[in-house]
């Protein structure tokens, strides 16, 4: 029991002194990290949940905290040591599949590298995702606005107030550019 007891006071003490916590699971705690991605604590059990990103973890307790280590850090750190905490560094998902943390689709790079990862079409998708979450108007409103204006003949301050459009311009490009 002491054998354990004194792991863990030495982890708590080198989180203490800024020791990175993959450093600390890997190489005090005794946890692994095979090829496959795979996670095993010390007594050799696979451990570990997804998190609602779909990113693979696992937790420990250093310093009377619950610390989260995500797989694919850990596999980073294990391919690239302190190589992976240096300045604009982030882990890469070669493949943009959140849980494979496989060996060969870890990689560490910038946040340019990580985007360019994700491919031409999903950069799409997700642009266009964005575009329509950003727009004020979605394309139902819009089709409605513009029954209302036409069924009204044009009444362009009736319509601003129903739909609270601030200004004329607005309703403008709303009923002729979209």
């Amino acid at each position: 029991m002491r054998a354990t007891e004194d792991l863990y006071e030495l982890s708590n003490s080198l989180h203490e002194q800024g020791v990175k916590r993959e450093d600390i699971a890997l190489n005090v705690l005794g946890y692994t990290i095979d090829d496959q991605g795979v996670v095993r604590n010390r007594f050799n059990n696979i451990i570990g949940s997804k998190d609602k990103y779909s990113y693979q973890k696992f937790q420990i307790t250093l310093s009377g905290k619950c610390i989260v280590i995500f797989s694919h850090r850990l596999q980073a750190f294990k391919k690239y040591g302190y190589k992976l905490y240096e300045k604009g560094i982030m882990v890469r998902h070669k493949d943009d599949v959140k849980s494979n943390n496989t060996v060969n689709n870890i990689l560490i790079g910038t946040a340019k590298d990580n985007y360019d990862d994700r491919g031409k079409e999903a950069i799409s998708i997700s642009q266009k995702k964005a575009t329509e979450a950003s727009k004020k108007y979605s394309n139902e409103l819009v089709k409605e606005i513009k029954q209302f204006y036409r069924n009204n003949n044009n009444p362009q301050t009736l319509t601003m107030n129903k739909y609270n459009i601030s200004n004329s311009s607005t309703l403008w490009y709303i009923i002729n550019k979209r």
